[in-house]
């Protein structure tokens, strides 16, 4: 999910998507009026599938603290908190007020709730403000801003740490030039550049959802 909407092509084949979505155990209700609520909006998430991966890096690496960069009203936050247990935490982040009013309704006697701290803000200045190293970083802002939030976003990972970050194959726009209008397109294939060539990191693209990077810090 949350191609763009020009997009190129669909990263997986409509069949094979909803095999994939469809397998594993039923999640949650909280998850069915986030997806509820985003269908009714038109908002773009990640998608289960890739949410599913969110959790299972993060575990993986026993993730105990996650920063989101661009946070929605808490999909994406929901397997993180997750992954990260009783005793970690989940820092979102989001510009826009009133997507926190939609995630303090929604997630409001929740379980999970207690995990996760959503900040209202520019996602790059509110990670400068937070103190600490992170098991994983995770990046849903605005495209154009991804390459200046992987230079502030990579120091601040512990080593064997994760960068993850979702729409980096932008519906299949990103396999050409992009034309001099399309800044999100552009800045995408500088990223997707850049995390290759960053000796800090080891990174590859997994083809789900519209694309997740996942790059390990591997250097200090």
């Amino acid at each position: 999910m949350s191609s763009p909407h020009n997009a190129r092509l669909q990263i997986l084949h409509p069949e094979v998507e909803r095999y994939v979505d469809g397998l594993g155990a039923s999640e949650d209700a909280l998850l069915d009026s986030l997806e509820a609520l985003a269908l009714e909006r038109g908002f773009p998430l990640i998608g289960r599938s890739a949410g599913r991966w969110l959790r299972r890096l993060t575990r993986m690496i026993g993730g105990r603290r996650v920063f989101e960069l661009g946070s929605g009203f808490g999909f994406s936050a929901w397997y993180f908190a997750q992954a990260v247990g009783p005793t970690g935490a989940v820092i979102g982040t989001e510009h826009d007020a009133h997507e926190l009013i939609h995630f303090e309704r929604l997630w409001a006697g929740h379980p999970l709730r207690s995990r996760v701290d959503l900040r209202q803000g520019d996602a790059i200045s509110l990670l400068a403000e937070t103190e600490g190293e992170f098991d994983v970083i995770f990046f849903d802002l605005h495209k154009i801003a991804y390459p200046e939030a992987l230079e502030a976003a990579v120091p601040r990972l512990r080593k064997g740490g994760l960068l993850l970050a979702d729409n980096v194959l932008w519906g299949g726009r990103v396999t050409q030039p992009a034309p001099p209008d399309d800044e999100s397109t552009e800045a995408l294939r500088r990223f997707n550049e850049a995390i290759h060539a960053d000796p800090r990191l080891d990174a590859g693209i997994l083809p789900t959802g519209d694309g997740l990077a996942v790059c390990l810090r591997v250097a200090t």
